[in-house]
């Protein structure tokens, strides 16, 4: 089967401002909206469905529930216990939604956009901008696209995208809508006891693979890419442990199938490898578009990342982070909430914000903090029940949060500090 992108009509027109077009159906008011980058259809007051411009369905809000999908065709789904979608604390919830719940809301948006559609083409005149606009040619093939991606469309495409990427297993919060390039597969460590998502080796693609693979993630894209056209993901778990001279074919691969200047490059790394690059390593690589890296401290306690089998020293994360930053490279440091439970809470506390103090974060770098997930088939939970290492509660993780943050300085204006929820990421 073709890719979706290209099998579902004509390449949309980009606005310079947004097309709102004011129309009804099931006699409510409703919204059709085309921009540079999406498309989005709203009726009522308490259901908007967006999609990107390859016509790919991204969310439905409906009823205080937030659904996203991923371009791997999973779903997650978020609501807050007072009945409004919000950020993943005071009392948020979130659960990945099955196939058929998932089938069933890529359904509901196909089929409200396409009476949308059918809407305007029997009363052109009922949908009009503030100014009196109609939906032109370039909007009505944008509704058109995206109420064309239903549920066999939506299962269809996410088998190209199985086809195209190995799984995609985590990303930071702000890069959930990046083009992801995967320059390795899984982790070139894989021992921490918490993580799940690395567990089939590692490998490092050629250049002319990685180049094959650009050209595979651009031509599956299509016009989506242009939602997420503002970054580039280069994965996976650790794709700055590739030497230096591949780097920089990785880079120069990516700006030459997706334009120069190349988007912005981001990518993750761990501080044992990080410390190994210099500053003028980091230096070369923004020079070749590199712009922020994330660093997994986890933990600034020594015993807790040798409990956890971190491949890192505390020393050695701050090492990396200020090689980074000397390099003209922004960062993002996550640190873990619960990691370690009552056993070794105050030494994670009093250590980590040591460590990040002595980071010299500033306002281009982001801090994340990330509650612990305890996943079933890890080494984790079993390390911990053997050693007495109680859990935090939710009343405890929040009270480690606050001291953390209550003992961070920084030599200027701060970073960016905000919540990392990994259940909540699909792509």
């Amino acid at each position: 089967m073709e890719d979706y992108a290209q099998a579902s009509g004509e390449v949309p027109l980009i606005y310079p401002v947004p097309m709102v077009f004011r129309g009804q159906l099931d006699r409510q008011v409703a919204l059709l909206s085309v921009k540079d980058r999406s498309a989005s259809l709203a009726i009522g007051h308490d259901w908007v469905a967006a999609w990107d411009l390859g016509g790919r369905l991204y969310s439905l809000w409906k009823a205080g529930r937030l659904h996203r999908r991923g371009l791997n065709g999973r779903m997650v789904r978020k609501w807050r216990d007072d009945g409004r979608s919000g950020p993943a604390d005071g009392g948020s919830r979130r659960v990945q939604t099955g196939r058929d719940e998932a089938d069933a809301i890529v359904q509901e948006a196909a089929g409200a956009m396409r009476a949308a559609v059918e809407s305007i083409a029997r009363e052109p005149f009922a949908w009009t901008t503030k100014d009196g606009q109609r939906p032109d040619a370039a909007a009505v093939a944008v509704a058109g696209r995206c109420a064309r991606f239903d549920a066999a469309a939506s299962r269809a495409d996410a088998e190209t995208f199985s086809r195209v990427f190995r799984p995609v297993g985590i990303l930071p919060p702000d890069q959930y809508l990046s083009i992801v390039l995967q320059a390795t597969e899984g982790c070139s460590f894989g021992t921490c006891t918490f993580c799940d998502l690395y567990r089939d080796g590692y490998r490092v693609k050629s250049a002319a693979e990685f180049a094959r693979h650009a050209e595979a993630v651009r031509d599956y894209l299509g016009d989506s890419a242009r939602l997420r056209s503002r970054s580039i993901f280069l994965g996976a778990a650790n794709a700055l442990a590739v030497p230096m001279s591949r780097l920089v074919e990785f880079l120069e691969a990516a700006a030459a199938v997706f334009g120069r200047p190349v988007p912005p490059v981001h990518a993750f790394v761990d501080g044992f490898t990080g410390a190994r690059k210099s500053a003028g390593d980091y230096a070369v690589l923004r020079a070749a578009g590199l712009r922020r890296v994330y660093v997994g401290l986890e933990s600034g306690h020594d015993p807790l990342l040798e409990f956890v089998r971190k491949p890192a020293s505390r020393d050695l994360v701050v090492q990396a982070v200020r090689a980074i930053k000397d390099g003209g490279v922004a960062v993002g440091v996550i640190v873990m909430i619960g990691l370690g439970g009552t056993r070794f809470a105050a030494g994670h506390v009093e250590d980590t914000v040591a460590a990040v103090n002595a980071m010299a974060l500033g306002p281009d770098d982001l801090l994340f903090f990330s509650d612990l997930v305890e996943v079933p088939g890890t080494a984790y939970p079993g390390r911990a029940a053997a050693a007495d290492v109680g859990a935090l509660d939710a009343g405890d993780r929040q009270r480690q949060l606050e001291a953390i943050r209550a003992g961070l300085s920084f030599p200027g204006q701060r970073p960016h500090l905000a919540r990392y929820d990994v259940e909540e990421f699909v792509y």
